[in-house]
């Protein structure tokens, strides 16, 4: 009884140098562009969220991230 198929386990015929133009160098031409936001979450007193639709929601700037660690 086989528990894998003979082809997942085959080895990458590839030299080194091809594998490693996989990862390196630019991956996309360039960044695409960012949605602009349509709504605004503003939280009121109560703790709930309230969704206003303005024009320039965060103003000149986008809002800011939160970095994870």
């Amino acid at each position: 009884m086989e528990m894998y198929s003979k082809y997942e386990r085959q080895k990458d015929k590839r030299s080194y140098e091809d594998r490693l133009q996989l990862f390196t160098g630019p991956q996309y031409v360039s960044p695409p562009d960012r949605i602009k936001p349509q709504k605004a979450i503003r939280w009121n007193d109560d703790g709930l969220p309230v969704y206003t639709e303005d024009d320039d929601c965060y103003g000149t700037e986008p809002p800011v991230e939160l970095e994870v660690a």
